[in-house]
């Protein structure tokens, strides 16, 4: 079935079954879009990704519950466009159509994400629900190992979250890595698939590793691990963090201004890191050590076989 379209970012559909989102369009097109839709009227929700720039093809067939204005410039009177929309089924477009009357996905068909995994596709499910963040932990022979990936319901607002043990199955750099994945994953697509993992800890671990050479080559430790979904917790960057507010309130209570009290606890931050962790300052060798002495995440490639195994421990849904 042919169906109108409207692209979301980060990952934000609702929750299949009836789930409920009111978004605010002030874009004309949208807002035209939605309006000749009319309520009562299916729409489908599906990703833009951002790493890719481009469409994503799997989302949410939902149905436009109610439609209303709102002024959005106290007495100029310009309006925008509230439409609240109830997540249906998951769905999947075989592509997309620009017209004038909007973006039109074609051949939606129906996917039953729990039929998926049994069939062999593990998978976890973003719609609903908004990652926030994560944090690994592992038992005292690091051998039991535990990803939680924590965030919140769209819906009622409430904390919501997926954990799963992948003792035998990774070592703990790697599992601090594919945290990471899993969170880049379910924003950027709205799920979290072998394919979408593999992808996002490549893109992850590529812009660590620019963090840690930017910060480096710049003298600014406060961009160590920064990264697009947010700033990553390790021992690099707590201890830059650290390291640069002491040596800056350190400057300042010997009477040194502001401006220069910033740089020089830049450079001292920068030179305790290095010592402290043993992390080397030449160009070939910096991102790479700073990866995994200092912020402890692995950038090898990992099989899909094996991130199959890694989802398939985790719930499809933080309902599940």
């Amino acid at each position: 079935m042919d169906i109108l379209a409207l692209p979301v970012i980060n990952g934000v559909l609702p929750k299949p079954g009836g789930g409920v989102l009111t978004g605010f369009f002030v874009d004309p097109y949208f807002s035209r879009m939605m309006a000749m839709a009319g309520k009562g009227k299916e729409i489908f929700l599906f990703p833009f990704s951002k790493d890719d720039d481009s469409f994503y093809p799997v989302g949410i067939v939902a149905v436009i519950e109610d439609l209303w204005l709102k002024e959005v410039s106290a007495g100029q009177k310009k309006f925008g466009l509230i439409a609240k929309i109830s997540g249906q089924e998951r769905g999947k477009a075989k592509g997309f159509q620009v017209t004038k009357e909007g973006i039109i996905a074609r051949d939606v068909a129906i996917l039953n994400f729990h039929k998926l995994r049994d069939e062999g596709f593990p998978l976890i499910c973003g719609a609903g629900w908004q990652p926030q963040g994560g944090y690994t932990t592992f038992g005292s022979d690091r051998k039991s190992i535990n990803i939680t990936i924590y965030g919140y319901d769209y819906s009622s607002g409430k904390r919501v979250f997926i954990s799963a043990d992948l003792k035998g199955l990774v070592e703990p750099e790697k599992a601090h890595t594919i945290e990471h994945g899993i969170i880049r994953s379910l924003r950027n697509y709205g799920l979290c698939t072998a394919k979408t993992l593999r992808n996002s800890i490549k893109r992850e671990t590529r812009e660590l590793k620019w963090s840690i050479e930017l910060g480096m080559a710049n003298k600014l430790p406060e961009f160590f691990g920064v990264t697009e979904t947010g700033i990553c917790g390790n021992p690099l960057t707590s201890l830059a963090s650290t390291y640069l507010t002491e040596e800056f309130i350190k400057n300042l209570k010997a009477g040194e201004n502001f401006l220069y009290s910033l740089e020089q606890a830049r450079s001292k931050t920068l030179a305790r890191l290095v010592q402290d962790m043993e992390i080397s300052t030449s160009k070939e060798n910096r991102a790479l050590q700073g990866l995994k002495k200092g912020m402890k995440h692995d950038d090898s490639d990992q099989e899909m076989e094996s991130l199959k195994k890694i989802l398939y421990k985790f719930p499809l849904s933080p309902w599940d």
